[in-house]
């Protein structure tokens, strides 16, 4: 059964992913200060979830869809001297490297690339050259109802009401296994 996702394992995954590529400064959830940010960075937003199309095993079939903002100051340095066209190069290779991906997360779908765009909807980011990578990836919610914690039962009884608990072991019958033989 595949092991169901949790928020914030996914955001901590998806972004210590997001770090190890060499031109990322900053990988972080979408940001809410309003402070100067480091760039370039890529932030992270699962937008929303709606059911998916996996195979029902009792567990909630989703389907998560998620936002990366690449985010680039917009003034030209010595080594981004193109900032508009840095920015989209990132987004390219986003584009490219988010296709398949499963973020090291067991029994996760392999991400779907959906689009890429610049986006000036954030007010608190118009000093910036931001591009929005879309993409959706299949998971699971909720603990497996059959998933068995012990293993397999060695010997199964059967009492009769009113004749059970520890003061009537010795009337139990065992309809299943063999008896555990004492140590001699």
């Amino acid at each position: 059964m595949p092991q169901p996702v949790s928020i914030p394992n996914y955001y901590e995954s998806v972004l210590d992913a997001l770090r190890g590529i060499s031109w990322v400064r900053n990988a972080d959830s979408y940001p809410e200060e309003k402070t100067q940010l480091t760039t370039p960075a890529v932030f992270l937003s699962i937008a929303n979830w709606s059911p998916g199309d996996g195979v029902t095993t009792g567990q909630s079939s989703i389907a998560l869809e998620c936002e990366l903002y690449i985010v680039c100051d917009r003034s030209a340095t010595t080594d981004i001297t193109r900032p508009a066209v840095f920015v989209q190069s990132c987004a390219a290779d986003l584009t490219q490297w988010i296709a398949g991906h499963q973020f090291g997360i067991e029994g996760l779908e392999g991400a779907v690339f959906k689009g890429a765009e610049p986006d000036a909807f954030d007010p608190n980011l118009d000093d910036y050259l931001v591009w929005r990578i879309d993409y959706s990836q299949g998971a699971v919610m909720g603990a497996d109802p059959f998933e068995s914690k012990g293993g397999p039962f060695k010997g199964i009884f059967l009492g009769k009401a009113p004749d059970i608990g520890s003061a009537h072991v010795d009337d139990y019958r065992q309809i299943y296994g063999q008896r555990e033989k004492p140590d001699e």
